[in-house]
């Protein structure tokens, strides 16, 4: 059988580094929680030495997936190409990594500690630089720039790490993207992932980016037309087995029938999450563009208030500079300077006190008659 692309052991005529089995869903990206991608288990022997990356010269850029079918491809002993990898699938499992990627970051949520862990550790001992969304899993990496990725390109289409790559790659300039290990073939990574590397695809080929992947993969595989397609004959050969199909698991559903109601129960529930996910995930999104732009705004309302701050101090002391008239009133002297009027003080007279009047005895009673008489004479003439 003709090989389509001479595969890297082929072309080193080493073994490769794990098994290739055959490709159902590929590893790099789990999209159904608790699904863990597939890590390569024990140790092989090390491929031969490649030479470095060039310094210098066009920016060719080749990205990295697990799907087997053509992950061992790219051109890692050319070194005139810079290999993005990503994935706790690709760990120990690459002849040459320049740049790694790992977007995610619930690595050590309980449902994905048992891979995420040892995987964690091991990108701590890398020498390669690691885009990560910040430093809280591994303190030396560098925070991929998001923000700029949304405002350069809009946030509708950001459905896959290898999308946010591919942004960053059209970015940075570069002349040419080779996709290895990426099929996006699953029904998952169709719906959610694949119209997101379309959209990147066409817009970097719209800067004059070459944009290609070997035959042994799937992503380069264009969408059908819609309405056109379904009149060709493939596309009624699909309508007539499609309802082959259908029928078939129509009678399937008759011999359940008695869990009819629980499994339409869980169809709505599982219908309810799709919708969640697929119309409202992106509102996370939205309060973190509104977040940083907030942020931004303290930082700019702090600027300003602390240029307030020194005007109202220049203000200050201006207006606490003196600026006296000729005729040199009072009003106009500096506060500092201003003589207060001494009040006079008010004194008080002291009242003498009364001096007590010497009790007069009372007149002594008449003894006789005459006494009374006289008394009474001297009142008449009183």
């Amino acid at each position: 059988m003709t090989i389509l692309t001479p595969r890297y052991v082929e072309q080193q005529g080493t073994q490769p580094n794990g098994a290739a089995g055959p490709h159902v869903l590929a590893a790099h990206e789990p999209t159904r929680e608790g699904e863990q991608p597939i890590i390569q288990a024990g140790t092989t022997a090390a491929p031969e030495p490649l030479p470095a990356a060039a310094p210098a010269g066009p920016l060719k850029i080749a990205m990295i997936g697990t799907a087997p079918s053509s992950r061992m491809l790219a051109p890692y002993n050319d070194p005139s190409w810079t290999i993005w990898a990503c994935s706790p699938g690709n760990m120990n499992a690459l002849p040459r990594v320049d740049v790694w990627f790992e977007l995610h970051s619930n690595l050590l949520w309980p449902e994905h500690e048992t891979y995420g862990k040892p995987y964690i550790e091991w990108l701590k001992q890398q020498k390669f630089p690691i885009y990560m969304q910040d430093q809280s899993l591994v303190h030396n990496a560098i925070v991929f720039p998001w923000y700029d990725m949304v405002q350069m390109f809009g946030r509708d289409f950001f459905t896959s790490s290898f999308a946010w790559m591919m942004a960053l790659a059209t970015a940075k300039g570069a002349t040419e993207i080779a996709l290895y290990g990426i099929d996006m073939a699953s029904r998952d990574e169709y719906i959610r992932q694949r119209p997101g590397f379309y959209y990147f695809k066409q817009r970097a080929e719209e800067r004059g980016i070459k944009v290609s992947a070997p035959h042994e993969s799937d992503i380069m595989q264009p969408p059908a037309l819609y309405a056109y397609s379904d009149s060709t004959p493939q596309g009624r050969k699909l309508m007539a087995r499609r309802q082959e199909v259908g029928g078939r698991i129509g009678a399937s559903d008759q011999q359940i029938a008695q869990h009819t109601n629980s499994k339409t129960y869980l169809q709505g529930a599982l219908e309810d999450i799709d919708y969640q996910e697929s119309i409202w995930g992106g509102v996370s999104t939205d309060l973190m563009i509104a977040n940083e732009k907030i942020v931004r705004l303290e930082t700019e309302t702090a600027q300003i208030k602390s240029r307030n701050a020194q005007l109202e101090t220049q203000v200050a002391q201006f207006q606490a500079t003196p600026t006296w008239s000729m005729s040199g009133s009072i009003d106009a002297a500096p506060p500092s300077q201003t003589v207060e009027v001494a009040q006079p003080k008010r004194r008080y007279r002291r009242r003498a006190r009364p001096e007590a009047q010497p009790q007069q005895p009372d007149p002594p009673a008449a003894s006789t008659e005459s006494e009374l008489v006289s008394a009474g004479e001297v009142a008449a003439e009183g």
